[in-house]
C-alpha cells in the first residue's frame, strides 16, 4: 500500500504483478525474450521495489478537473481533454439519443456496411469546422495517419517528416516501405536542404504536427508550406493536439497563421483531445477522399465508428463554436501556468500551448516526481522512452478549462518544491 493525502491506497498495475509473480524473468520467457520487454519489464520491477509506478492508474467515474483513483480524489494534470468537454450534457445526451436512434455498433466496415447516416453528417461537420472539400472518420487518429501514408506513398516516392513526429506516423511509414527523411525539430531550414537533395522524386509528402504532443510547441506552418509550394511537394499538418486549441475559434493551426487550409493537401487529426470522443479524420480535397474511402487499408478493414462516438463529436464541434470561452479559458490557464513555471528553476522546454513538459532527465527522477505528485494529490503522468529521448523524461502537463487558478498555482508550487529535492 501507498499512501494519498495521508490515506492508504491500493496497489499500481506494476507491485500487483510482482507481488503476484515475485521471481519472474522475462529472459526465460520465450515469447518475451525479446529486446523491448526485456526493457519494459526491467522498468516495472524498479519501479514496483521503489513504488513509483505511476503508468494506467484506474478512474473511479468520468474524467475532469477533479478524478477518483485509487478510492481518492487528486486533481487531474495531465489530461487532453483541453476544453473541459468531457461530462458536457448535451455531449452525453447526443451520445445516448443515438444508441437510442442507431444501436451501439454499425455492423460492419464503413466500406460496405458500417455507413449510417451520423458519419456523413459528421465528415460534413469536419469539412466545413477546417475549411476543407471533403473528411472521412476513422476510428482513431492512428489510423487516420496510416491510411493516408500507406494509402498514397509508396517505394517510388519520399516522406520527409520532422524528427519529433508521432509514433503512428513513423509507424506508417516503415509500414509504408517508402523511403523517408526527418528534418530537425520546427527547423525550414532544414526542410529545406532535404528538399534540395530530393528534387530528382517527383512526389514528396512533408508532414508536420500542428502541435507537438511531448513539447507543446507549434509548427512554423507559414515557413513550410512555402518551402511545400516552392519545390512542389505535398503537405500533411496532424492536428490531433490543435484542433480545438489553436486559432482564434479553435480551427486549427493554419487559422492561427492565417493561412487557406487548401494550402495543406491533407489534415489528420483526433477526436479523443479537444473533443471528447473517440476517432480520427482526413481531411482533404473531395477526389483525395473518394480514393482514401477505397484505397486507405484501416478505413476499409476496421469497424465503423460507434454511432455514440459519432453523435458526441458532431455535438462538440457544434459546442467548441457556441461556447467559445471555453478556448479563452484554456489560454488564460496556460498563460497562468507557465508564468509559474517561468519564475523557478525547472526546466519546461520552450512551450507555446496548453502541452508543458516537466523536462526531468532520466526515467528515475520523472517517476519519483510523478510519484511525490500523487501523494500531494495530483495526477502528472510521466512519459519516458520511446516517446521521448532517454535523456529527456518528463511529466507532460496539460492546462484545460476545466482547471482552477487555485488549483494551478498549488501545482507549480508543489512541482517547484518536489524538482528541487530530485
Amino acid at each position: 500500500m501507498s499512501t494519498l493525502n495521508g490515506k492508504k491506497v491500493k496497489q499500481s498495475l506494476a507491485k500487483d504483478f510482482y507481488d503476484s509473480h515475485p521471481v519472474f524473468d522475462s529472459h526465460n520467457n520465450l515469447l518475451l525474450n525479446h529486446r523491448p520487454a526485456h526493457r519494459w519489464f526491467d522498468l516495472l520491477r524498479y519501479s514496483a521495489d521503489e513504488d513509483i509506478y505511476n503508468f494506467q492508474e484506474v478512474m473511479q467515474g468520468k474524467s475532469g478537473a477533479e478524478v477518483i483513483i485509487r478510492d481518492a480524489p487528486v486533481y487531474m494534470m495531465s489530461s487532453y481533454d483541453y476544453l473541459g468537454l468531457i461530462g458536457h450534457p448535451e455531449i452525453e445526451a447526443a451520445a445516448i439519443d443515438a444508441i437510442h436512434e442507431y444501436g451501439t455498433g454499425t455492423g460492419g466496415v464503413r466500406l460496405l456496411t458500417g455507413t449510417n447516416e451520423l458519419h456523413c453528417t459528421l465528415e460534413r461537420a469536419v469539412s466545413r469546422f477546417k475549411g476543407t472539400e471533403s473528411t472521412m472518420v476513422l476510428s482513431s487518429g492512428y489510423m487516420a495517419n496510416l491510411a493516408v501514408i500507406a494509402g498514397l506513398f509508396g517505394r517510388n516516392d519520399m516522406v520527409i517528416a520532422d524528427e519529433n513526429i508521432h509514433r503512428s506516423i513513423t509507424d506508417a511509414i516503415k509500414l509504408a516501405d517508402v523511403p523517408h527523411d526527418y528534418f530537425r525539430h520546427n527547423d525550414p531550414s532544414s526542410l529545406k536542404e532535404i528538399l534540395e537533395k530530393h528534387t530528382g522524386i517527383k512526389r514528396k509528402l512533408i508532414i508536420a504536427e500542428g502541435m507537438y504532443s511531448m513539447d507543446g510547441d507549434i509548427c512554423p506552418l507559414p515557413e513550410i508550406v512555402n518551402l511545400k509550394e516552392e519545390f512542389n511537394a505535398f503537405l500533411m499538418i496532424d492536428e490531433a493536439h490543435s484542433l480545438g486549441v489553436l486559432g482564434e475559434t479553435g480551427r486549427g493551426v493554419n487559422e492561427l497563421f492565417g493561412i487557406n487550409a487548401d494550402r495543406v493537401d491533407i489534415f489528420t487529426g483526433s477526436l479523443s483531445k479537444a473533443i471528447p470522443s473517440n476517432g480520427g479524420f482526413i481531411a482533404a480535397k473531395e477526389e483525395v477522399i473518394v480514393y482514401l474511402k477505397h484505397g486507405g487499408a484501416p478505413y476499409m478493414f476496421s469497424a465503423a465508428l460507434s454511432p455514440a462516438n459519432t453523435a458526441a463529436s458532431l455535438k462538440s464541434l457544434e459546442i467548441i463554436d457556441t461556447e467559445r470561452w471555453r478556448l479563452k479559458k484554456l489560454w488564460k490557464n496556460t498563460r497562468q501556468m507557465m508564468s509559474g513555471f517561468s519564475g523557478t528553476q525547472i526546466d519546461t522546454g520552450k512551450p507555446q500551448g496548453p502541452i508543458i513538459p516537466v523536462i526531468c532527465g532520466n526515467n528515475e527522477r520523472a517517476f519519483k516526481l510523478s510519484k511525490g505528485l500523487f501523494d500531494r494529490g495530483f495526477l502528472a503522468n510521466s512519459v519516458i522512452y520511446p516517446a521521448v529521448p532517454i535523456s529527456k523524461a518528463r511529466l507532460r502537463l496539460c492546462c484545460t478549462a476545466s482547471q482552477t487558478p487555485e488549483i494551478i498555482e498549488q501545482f507549480v508550487i508543489t512541482v517547484d518544491e518536489l524538482y528541487s529535492q530530485l
